[in-house]
């Protein structure tokens, strides 16, 4: 079988941009690019956001944006991304040069990863040795995955939405999670409510979702809870997720990751290729 085409970063990101679209309460268009606002979750900062698309800004002139924009919607953190990979990667480089001209300002990247693995294999025997580990364990075989809807485990998306997803010190950590759970849904709307947990029976502890436009498949919001990690169920659902993707003739499947965390690691592993990132400037609340 033929290896598939490496994806263009930008195919990727205009998937995601198209369901942002879709999901958020308002979008518009600016000279410097689009303002993607969320009123009815205004907690969500990847919901209430700049996408910068006119090239050659500087940093002063992007928090210059960031501020007339989201602050006039009475928004106290800024969001933004530069949506051209070369260029958010010179803003990215111009504001850890100094940041003290910026304070409050730190800069984040998103890796954008590809499946180039082929079919996606049946579950192997698994070590539970992850990445960042240096323990082998006893081999014991893959866990067992079912597909499911988002209410059916609304339990434990809210469980690791509070886990994974709310920075510490949020004032308002409940209604955070209630925001959050409510972006899901729009999501599950926008791109297909289907979701893979782990284990196969019980109590489920490690779920992620597969977004699809009919022709590119995305695996998203991977997770599992705290005490039931190390025990090969993300990469069990991650693999059923792209099974299911390409079952449906999905091509390309991709996933994100924080370029600055360890799942990239995994996602390796399991056959993503990095094909790009995303540079995002954010200044928290």
């Amino acid at each position: 079988m033929a290896e598939p085409a490496t994806p263009d970063r930008d195919q990727l990101l205009a998937f995601e941009l198209a369901l942002d679209e879709k999901v958020c309460d308002e979008v518009r268009r600016e000279s410097w690019g689009r303002v993607f606002l969320t009123a009815s979750t205004p907690l969500i900062w990847d919901a209430n956001w700049c996408g910068i698309e006119e090239t050659g800004l500087g940093v002063d002139a992007v928090v210059a944006i960031a501020d007339a924009t989201l602050g006039s919607e009475g928004f106290e953190h800024r969001t933004v991304c530069a949506l051209d990979e070369a260029d958010g990667r010179r803003l990215g480089k111009e504001l850890e040069a100094e940041p003290a001209r910026w304070p409050g300002w730190e800069v984040e990247r998103t890796r954008y990863m590809a499946w180039q693995g082929g079919l996606a294999p049946a579950p192997p025997l698994r070590s539970q040795k992850w990445p960042d580990s240096g323990q082998d364990c006893e081999r014991t075989p893959a866990p067992a995955v079912r597909e499911v809807r988002l209410a059916e485990i609304e339990g434990l998306r809210r469980a690791l939405i509070a886990e994974a997803s709310v920075p510490t010190g949020v004032p308002q950590p409940d209604a955070t999670v209630d925001q959050l759970f409510e972006i899901d849904g729009r999501y599950g709307s926008a791109g297909g409510d289907r979701w893979f947990v782990a284990p196969g029976e019980g109590e489920p502890l490690s779920c992620c979702r597969l977004l699809s436009d009919g022709t590119i498949g995305q695996v998203e919001d991977v997770g599992t809870r705290e005490h039931a990690r190390e025990r090969g169920y993300a990469k069990a659902i991650v693999l059923a997720a792209v099974t299911a993707a390409q079952a449906d003739g999905n091509a390309p499947i991709f996933l994100t990751a924080e370029a600055a965390d360890w799942p990239q690691l995994m996602y390796a592993k399991l056959g993503f290729e990095t094909v790009g990132d995303l540079t995002i400037l954010r200044r928290r609340p």
